[in-house]
C-alpha cells in the first residue's frame, strides 16, 4: 500500500491508491484489456478506474497512460490522476455518460467535436485506432473525450505518408462512425 499525492482540477488529495477506496459501480462492459470501475475515496473524490488484466505489461498500461494524458493535456480526453503499475490500474477523471447513449434518445450533430478530436490526435502524434464507439463519451460539461488508449501508437512519418498526414481523421473517425452506425446513429 502506497500513500500518494496527487492533484486534480486544482485540489491536493493524499490516497492509499492501492485498497483504501470504495468501488461505486462497474462503468460499462468487460473489455479485452480489462474493466472501468467509479471509486471514491475517503476524501469523496471520485475517479474511474481501470483495472487491467493480469497479463497486461506494465509497459503498455504506462504507455496507454502517457498517451491518454498527452491527449488529455489536449483538450480531448479525460486526466490520468494517477497510474499504478504495481495493481496493473489507472485512476482517471471520470466521465458523466457514453455519447451513444446521449445520441439514442436525442441526434445532436457531434461531427465537429469527432472532427476536431481527430484533428488534434493527428497534431500530436497519437494514432488512437480503436473505433469503438464506446469509446465516446461526455464530461461534466458535456465536451465530447475520447477514452481507450490501449491499442494507441505514435504515428511515425510512414504512417503519415500512408494517410495523406491524417491518419486518425482517415482510419479512427471511419472506424468511430462504423461503430456508431451500429447504435443508428449517423455522424
Amino acid at each position: 500500500m502506497s500513500i500518494i499525492f496527487f492533484a486534480y482540477k486544482g485540489e491536493v488529495f493524499q490516497d492509499k491508491m492501492s485498497d483504501d477506496f470504495e468501488i461505486m459501480k462497474q462503468l460499462g462492459q468487460d473489455g479485452a484489456q480489462g474493466v472501468v470501475y467509479l471509486v471514491e475515496f475517503p476524501s469523496k473524490l471520485r475517479a474511474a478506474m481501470k483495472q487491467f488484466k493480469p497479463t497486461k505489461s506494465s509497459a503498455r498500461i504506462q504507455a496507454e497512460a502517457d498517451f491518454q494524458q498527452r491527449a488529455a493535456d489536449a483538450g480531448i480526453a479525460p486526466d490520468v490522476m494517477h497510474v499504478d503499475l504495481d495493481n496493473k490500474r489507472i485512476f482517471m477523471e471520470p466521465m458523466r455518460v457514453r455519447v451513444v447513449d446521449v445520441l439514442t434518445r436525442s441526434h445532436p450533430k457531434f461531427r465537429d467535436d469527432l472532427i476536431h478530436i481527430m484533428e488534434t490526435l493527428d497534431d500530436i502524434g497519437i494514432l488512437h485506432n480503436d473505433g469503438n464507439a464506446l469509446n465516446l463519451m461526455l464530461d461534466e460539461y458535456d465536451e465530447l473525450k475520447i477514452l481507450d488508449f490501449g491499442l494507441s501508437k505514435e504515428i511515425t512519418d510512414k504512417v503519415r505518408k500512408k494517410w495523406h498526414g491524417e491518419p486518425n481523421k482517415r482510419v479512427t473517425l471511419h472506424m468511430l462512425r462504423k461503430g456508431l452506425r451500429k447504435y443508428k446513429i449517423n455522424v
